[in-house]
C-alpha cells in the first residue's frame, strides 16, 4: 500500500473523502473539495502534530471541522517509543472501544499502516467545549464530573471478557511500558536541579527511591481489578460541556488494561489543587466508587478503592520527573504549570503517606 500523509499538508481532498466514507461520516453522493488547516500548539513536536481542519463538501455535507492527528516524524523518538506501540494503540482504542463510549470524541476517519507504524487520525471536534487547564487547576464541580466521567470510561471495561479481545492494549506491567524506569533515573539528575525551587527536601529520598518501584507499582496496578485505564488522565486531556455537564477526554496513546484507580490518583494529585483536594477528596473518591457500583461493578469495596487510589497518587510521580526531559525551561507557563504539578503531587504523597509501597 502507499504510505499514508505524514503530515497535515499532505491529506488531500480525495484521501480525506475517502476516510470519511469509509466511516459513514460522509456519504458516496458526498465529497470533500476543499481543505484549510491550523495546526495547534499543544501536540506539536515531541509526539506528533496535531491541527484543525476546515472542510467544504459538493453533493452534500459533512463536519465543518474535525482533528487531525499524526505522529511524529522524528526517528529518535519513535525509537525511543516504539516498544510501548503507542500511536497504534491510539489508532485501535479510536477504531476498536470508542464507538462504545460516550465520554470520548467520534472517528471520523481512521488510516493505519502497521507496517511503518503510520497513523492518521480524523478526530471530531471539541473546540466548542471548554478544555481543561492543569496549570490552573479544577474546582469542585468539574472535579466531581470528572470523576463520573471516569467511571463511566472503567465500569465499561471492568473485569470484562472484552478484556482478553483487546489483546492489542498492553497490560500496565508489559514490558512496554516497563521502559520507565530507565528513563526515569536518567531524568531524575536534571530534574532535581531545574526544580530545586519546587522539591521539598523530605521528599528528596522517595524521588531517589521511586526509581528502582517503577517495575513493583506497575504490577500492582496490573493486580488490580482490570479494566481499560486511561494512564495520562490530567486536566489538559479533558473538555467540560457547561450546558450538559458532561466531561469528555482525548488522547489515549498510554490506555492500557489495570487498575482504573490510577488514573483517580494521577488526576487528583496532579490537576487538583491542594486546597479543594483536601477538602473534596473523599467526597469525590465516593461519587467515582458509587457511580461504578451503580453501573454493575460488584465486589469492590471502597476501602479497596482508597489503597490502590494510593498506589497511583504514589505512580503519577514518574510523569513530572518525564517531563523535564522535554521541557523547555525558557517557557514561563511551563515552568508555572510544572512547578505547581510538582507541589501538588508531594503534597498528596505526604498526606498518604505513600512511601508506605516503597521496597
Amino acid at each position: 500500500m502507499s504510505r499514508l500523509p505524514t503530515s497535515s499538508a499532505e491529506i488531500t481532498p480525495a484521501w480525506l473523502t475517502a476516510r470519511l466514507r469509509e466511516t459513514g461520516t460522509i456519504d458516496s453522493g458526498t465529497e470533500v473539495t476543499t481543505i484549510e488547516r491550523d495546526l495547534m500548539g499543544a501536540g506539536i513536536g515531541f509526539m506528533g502534530e496535531v491541527g484543525r481542519i476546515k472542510v467544504s463538501y459538493s453533493g452534500g455535507n459533512g463536519p465543518a471541522t474535525m482533528i487531525c492527528k499524526i505522529p511524529t516524524q522524528d526517528a529518535n523518538i519513535r525509537g525511543m517509543l516504539a516498544a510501548a506501540r503507542v500511536f497504534e494503540r491510539e489508532a485501535r482504542f479510536y477504531s476498536d472501544l470508542a464507538p462504545a463510549l460516550d465520554v470520548v470524541p467520534k472517528a471520523l476517519g481512521i488510516a493505519s499502516d502497521l507496517e511503518h507504524d503510520d497513523h492518521v487520525l480524523i478526530l471530531q471536534d471539541l473546540g466548542h467545549l471548554r478544555v481543561g487547564d492543569q496549570a490552573r487547576g479544577v474546582d469542585e464541580k468539574d472535579a466531581h464530573a470528572t470523576m463520573l466521567a471516569a467511571a463511566r470510561l472503567h465500569a465499561r471495561y471492568w473485569q470484562n471478557a472484552d478484556l482478553d479481545r483487546i489483546d492489542w492494549m498492553p497490560m500496565a506491567n508489559s514490558e512496554g511500558m516497563k521502559i520507565g524506569r530507565e528513563v526515569y533515573q536518567a531524568s531524575l539528575p536534571g530534574f532535581l536541579q531545574v526544580f530545586a525551587h519546587a522539591i521539598d527536601p523530605d521528599m528528596v529520598s522517595l524521588m531517589e527511591r521511586f526509581g528502582d518501584n517503577v517495575h513493583q507499582l506497575l504490577d500492582r496496578i496490573a493486580a488490580m481489578p482490570n479494566t481499560v485505564a486511561h494512564f495520562d488522565f490530567r486536566l489538559d486531556n479533558l473538555f467540560f460541556d457547561d450546558r450538559s455537564g458532561a466531561v469528555w477526554m482525548i488522547d489515549f496513546q498510554t490506555s492500557s488494561k489495570g487498575g482504573g484507580a490510577y488514573d483517580l490518583g494521577y488526576f487528583m494529585s496532579q490537576s487538583v489543587p491542594i486546597d479543594i483536594r483536601r477538602a473534596h477528596e473523599e467526597s469525590l473518591l465516593r461519587t467515582y466508587h458509587d457511580e461504578i457500583v451503580r453501573l454493575g461493578v460488584t465486589g469492590y469495596s471502597y476501602e479497596q478503592l482508597f489503597q490502590d487510589y494510593r498506589v497511583g497518587v504514589l505512580y503519577g510521580w514518574i510523569i513530572p520527573v518525564y517531563a523535564v526531559g522535554t521541557l523547555d525551561s525558557s517557557s514561563e507557563r511551563a515552568m508555572a504549570l510544572w512547578t505547581e504539578v510538582i507541589k501538588r503531587a508531594q503534597a498528596a504523597m505526604r498526606d498518604h503517606s505513600v512511601a508506605d509501597f516503597l521496597i
